[in-house]
C-alpha cells in the first residue's frame, strides 16, 4: 500500500470562508429583486382596486343624476364654476359634510349635494376631486341642462404607482376616469 505525501494530505475537503460569503451575497441580491417585485405589486394591485372603485363611484353618480331630474336642471350637480356650469372646475367635494337625506325630504339641491358627497367621499379614493359639467345643446333657449344636454364627468384621485421615478418626486402620480353621459 502506497502512503500519501504530506501534500496530498492537506487537500480541502470543506468550503471556506470566501465561498460562504459568496453564496450568502448571490442570496440577498435575489431576495431584494424578489421583495421589490413584491413590492411594486402590491402598489399596481392597490391601484387596479383604486381604478374600479372610482369606476363604480362614477357610474353611481349618474345614476343619481338621471333620478333628480330637478336638481340636474337647475344645475345643482355641476361643480363649474359660474350658474351654467360650462367651464369646468375640479373641487374635492369631501370638504363639508352636507344634510344627509337617508330617511328625510331634501330640496333638489341638498340631495344634489348629499349624492355628490356619499359616492365620492364614502370610499377608498385618495384625495378624490370631481367635476361634472353640463353643455347645454340649445342654448338659444336659455341654459337648462334638459333633455338632450351632455354632461361630463371626470373623478380624479391620487395614485400610489410612480410612473418615472426621476421625474415624479411626490411618489404620486393622478388617476382620471372621464365619461360623457345623457341623462
Amino acid at each position: 500500500m502506497k502512503k500519501l505525501s504530506p501534500q496530498a494530505k492537506r487537500t480541502q475537503t470543506g468550503t471556506t470562508l470566501i465561498e460562504v460569503l459568496v453564496a450568502l451575497l448571490v442570496f440577498t441580491i435575489g431576495l431584494q429583486g424578489a421583495m421589490s417585485l413584491q413590492y411594486q405589486a402590491m402598489k399596481d394591485n392597490f391601484d387596479s382596486a383604486q381604478r374600479s372603485h372610482g369606476v363604480w363611484v362614477a357610474q353611481e353618480l349618474i345614476n343619481r343624476i338621471r333620478a333628480n331630474v330637478t336638481g340636474r336642471q337647475s344645475g345643482d350637480y355641476c361643480t363649474g364654476s359660474g350658474s351654467n356650469c360650462a367651464v369646468t372646475t375640479v373641487v374635492n367635494p369631501c370638504g363639508s359634510t352636507p344634510t344627509s337625506c337617508i330617511g328625510s325630504t331634501c330640496t333638489a339641491t341638498q340631495m344634489a349635494n348629499f349624492d355628490i358627497s356619499d359616492a365620492v367621499c364614502q370610499g377608498t379614493l385618495l384625495n378624490p376631486n370631481l367635476s361634472i359639467s353640463c353643455i347645454d345643446s340649445d342654448a338659444a333657449d336659455g341654459f337648462d341642462c334638459s333633455t338632450g344636454s351632455d354632461f361630463t364627468l371626470t373623478l380624479e384621485w391620487d395614485s400610489k404607482s410612480v410612473a418615472d421615478d426621476d421625474n415624479i418626486a411626490s411618489g404620486q402620480v393622478i388617476q382620471q376616469f372621464q365619461q360623457v353621459f345623457q341623462p
